[in-house]
């Protein structure tokens, strides 16, 4: 086989060079500049290839070759905020073997190496028989819009996959559902603010509180206020258990002198919503999970968001009627949801992809539920697959977020074989 490992590594350098947090509009896309330079490369690069190229107004961009039914492989490339606490250069660094950077692994990095896997067959001089969509969006951590606009404005692909969450073949994706609860403001409290996405583990969280207190988390003593300060550890929302929550800290160091706080923290301080009463599982998908992202003030309220992923069988209105009737909840307002993913584990897309992994690692790994939301379910019959292999600790949305090159290069691989079975003659 054609191998195109070391040009993927290049590529993928480059883009992990470029700071792609969504930002201010610019003329290039609604998501700012690094966004646009981002979907720039990698149209150019897969002109250069020789693919037809289409460009979606900075939302997105796609590139097709092949011909016959028309294949998806969906991905992103804006990532969440660079945060603090690394060790190395968040826009990229490799070092003793691992590389380091914000999108290595989601979602920069099992793109460019899928992109270069089916590269690597056609430079070999196998024929597609399918036609091969690539699809880079530009939005997909802080609202889908890029995905929106291509399925109003383009092609869709009949089936395919999402290279965006775990191996091996993901067939079953929890429902998401973006929750902003409100509640009435303790009277102990001025302000508490933290988090910047509903999907992140809070990493920080800051309070200002009436009174003259001492406790560990107090940072200052000024004009009859206390000013608290936690510090937590981000993690991906679908997992929250692997991060640390500093909302979390934060409301139970205040529920040491406001009753209020304490009635607060025993509502949102779990991991599967049993304060809020909307625990629950299914057979195919398991527990829901609960991430407090956001918390907020104003004059008279707190604003919580929560990210919910409920098992594919608990309809989204059922987990909303359970949260308005919490009592102290003043509203509950839907910001945003996916609808879950199912695709059954003896469908031919399944069986391939997974004969594939099984084939390159030597496992006999089945079909797996998750809680991420990926591009897969924007298409009629598609799966996510990859780039975190079973039981590696993912560094997704956290500092440091990583992969080692023996591994990244174990994804392509996988990638390569994969194509071969399902794309090519």
């Amino acid at each position: 086989m054609s191998d195109m490992f070391d040009e993927a590594l290049c590529a993928l350098k480059k883009l992990v060079a470029i700071d792609s947090v969504q930002a201010a509009p610019c003329n290039a896309s609604p998501f700012g500049e690094g966004v646009a330079k981002c979907l720039q490369f990698v149209a150019d690069d897969a002109k250069s290839r020789g693919f037809k190229v289409g460009l979606g107004d900075g939302y997105y961009v796609w590139a097709e070759t092949g011909e016959g039914d028309l294949f998806g492989v969906l991905g992103h490339l804006d990532t969440v905020p660079l945060g603090g606490g690394w060790h190395a250069d968040p826009l990229g660094e490799i070092k003793d073997g691992v590389f380091y950077g914000r999108g290595v692994l989601d979602d920069k990095g099992p793109m460019t190496l899928a992109f270069y896997a089916a590269l690597s067959l056609l430079k070999e001089g196998k024929k597609p028989k399918r036609r091969i969509r690539f699809i880079w969006g530009g939005n997909e951590e802080s609202g889908w819009k890029c995905i929106e606009r291509y399925l109003q404005r383009e092609e869709l692909p009949k089936e395919g996959i999402s290279p965006d969450a775990d191996f091996p073949v993901i067939n079953c994706e929890k429902g998401v559902a973006h929750v902003r609860l409100t509640f009435a403001k303790p009277k102990e409290v001025v302000s508490i603010r933290g988090g910047e996405r509903v999907n992140v583990v809070m990493p920080e969280c800051r309070a200002n509180v009436r009174g003259e207190i001492e406790c560990d988390l107090a940072e200052s003593v000024e004009g009859g206020l206390t000013t608290f300060f936690s510090a937590g550890r981000a993690a991906h929302g679908s997992t929250p258990s692997e991060g640390v929550n500093a909302g979390w800290k934060m409301l139970k160091t205040l529920a040491s002198f406001s009753p209020e706080c304490g009635r607060l923290a025993a509502l949102l301080c779990d991991h599967d919503g049993s304060g809020l009463g909307i625990a629950c599982r299914d057979e195919k998908s398991g527990a829901l999970t609960c991430n407090m992202g956001i918390i907020d003030t104003d004059t008279k309220n707190i604003f919580v968001e929560l990210d919910i992923r409920h098992p594919v069988d608990v309809p989204r209105e059922d987990i909303l009627k359970r949260l308005k009737a919490v009592d102290g909840v003043k509203s509950v307002e839907l910001t945003a949801f996916h609808e879950p993913l199912y695709v059954a584990p003896d469908d031919e897309l399944v069986r391939a992809l997974s004969d594939a992994y099984n084939a390159c690692t030597g496992e006999s790994a089945k079909p797996i539920a998750i809680g991420g939301a990926t591009y897969a379910r924007a298409l009629p019959k598609a799966v996510a697959f990859g780039p975190v292999f079973p039981g590696e600790k993912s560094t997704i949305h956290m500092p440091d977020e990583r992969q080692s090159l023996e591994k990244l290069r174990k994804i392509y691989d996988i990638y390569c074989a994969s194509f071969e079975r399902l794309l090519f003659e």
